[in-house]
């Protein structure tokens, strides 16, 4: 049995615990350092942020997309009209620079895009070629299964450069002016075209129409919130080029066996150049440079408002120093990328790695000092 007096002592111990505890809660709080703000309470200027994204970036990039895809139809319909090796030259060009300009788009897979699946629409690779020569041949052009790989700009790179057995601009013109198959190939070259100039001008208008002015208000750090969009889709899109563009062929998630037939671009052989071009959007995303090179609010003026810090530096400047090492390394890699791998596979590994790195930066440390969770699921192949 506990006496009187120890059940005493024990209660007067429990009072003063209690009362130390709430001290230390007092000193923590009161000294706590004021630079460290809450970044869950900040306020920095969402709306600011939004407009800035909206206006300078998303709609442009849609905008500069669908332009390409007017011309590259209209040149289209002159080369099915009349195949010749002009017209291919002609379409060739139309076709790189419409995957160029997809490149900055592609980070923005929600809202409108999201509604119509454009990402996979418009870039599943690498591409299914027995799937695209079977619909040829039996006319198959229904490209309402977004996650086939029959489709969008990898079926255009085989159609334009690889269907003939090689690159040549005499061989492929052959295979639409004298081959006895020759008006499926081209309905089906015209088919492609027009579902990507249709989905990327319903993404568009209905951003220009009706989404952007909601998507400038919805502040807040919630989950479909505008800010857990852009982190989200940004993120999304990052570890895709990561991935896709250059892990996967390297062969660092493959048991090192490199792969380099599944490149982005195999046939046009671009793959160097538009993983730049991607890692250049992913990077202008995040300070909030527009189109026409002006620096606008972006994330970074976000993690600087709240004071986030990494390593002894400022987590901008981590993150912008990542930025500049990984398209170091991807640009010191030739095209044709598949070449490249061929011949050594290691600097592709090397600017996996690099690219790898930023990850933890934009994936883990700034979603956690702008109180946003990630919420996509990962690939489970990928291990980073």
């Amino acid at each position: 049995m506990i006496s009187i007096q120890e059940k005493i002592s024990i209660m007067n111990f429990i009072k003063i615990f209690f009362i130390l505890f709430v001290i230390n809660v007092f000193l923590f709080t009161s000294c706590k350092d004021d630079d460290q703000q809450d970044p869950c309470s900040s306020t920095f200027d969402q709306i600011a942020l939004f407009t800035n994204v909206a206006d300078n970036i998303i709609l442009p990039n849609y905008e500069n997309l669908k332009s390409e895809l007017d011309e590259l139809s209209i040149i289209t319909q002159v080369f099915v009209t009349n195949p010749d090796e002009n017209g291919l030259s002609g379409l060739r060009v139309a076709f790189k620079e419409a995957y160029s300009s997809w490149q900055s788009a592609a980070q923005f897979e929600f809202g409108p895009a999201e509604d119509v699946f454009l990402r996979n629409s418009l870039n599943n690779f690498p591409v299914n070629t027995n799937r695209v020569e079977f619909n040829i041949e039996n006319e198959i052009n229904n490209f309402d299964q977004p996650d086939t790989y029959d489709q969008g700009f990898p079926a255009l790179d085989f159609l334009l450069f690889g269907i003939s057995g090689s690159d040549s601009v005499l061989e492929t013109v052959k295979l639409y002016r004298e081959n006895a198959d020759k008006e499926k190939y081209k309905k089906y070259l015209t088919d492609l075209v027009v579902n990507m100039q249709t989905k990327v001008t319903n993404t568009y208008e209905t951003w220009k129409n009706s989404y952007r002015d909601s998507f400038v208000t919805r502040t807040g750090t919630a989950a479909g919130n505008s800010l857990s969009q852009i982190i989200n889709s940004w993120n999304q899109n990052y570890e895709l080029v990561k991935r896709n563009k250059i892990g996967v062929p390297s062969g660092v998630l493959d048991l090192n066996f490199p792969l380099p037939d599944k490149v982005e671009a195999f046939y046009s052989g671009i793959s160097s150049s538009l993983a730049i071009d991607a890692l250049n959007a992913s990077l202008n995303l995040y300070l909030g440079v527009g189109n026409t090179g002006i620096n606008g609010v972006g994330l970074d003026d976000f993690i600087n408002e709240v004071n986030a810090e990494k390593n002894g530096k400022t987590l901008d400047e981590v993150i912008q120093e990542q930025f500049a090492k990984a398209l170091n390394a991807v640009s010191a890699l030739p095209d044709p990328l598949s070449e490249s791998i061929e011949n050594d596979e290691l600097p592709t590994v090397l600017a996996y790695n690099e690219i790898t790195r930023q990850v933890v930066n934009i994936k883990t440390d700034l979603p956690s000092v702008l109180c946003i969770s990630i919420t996509y699921v990962d690939n489970p192949s990928d291990s980073d």
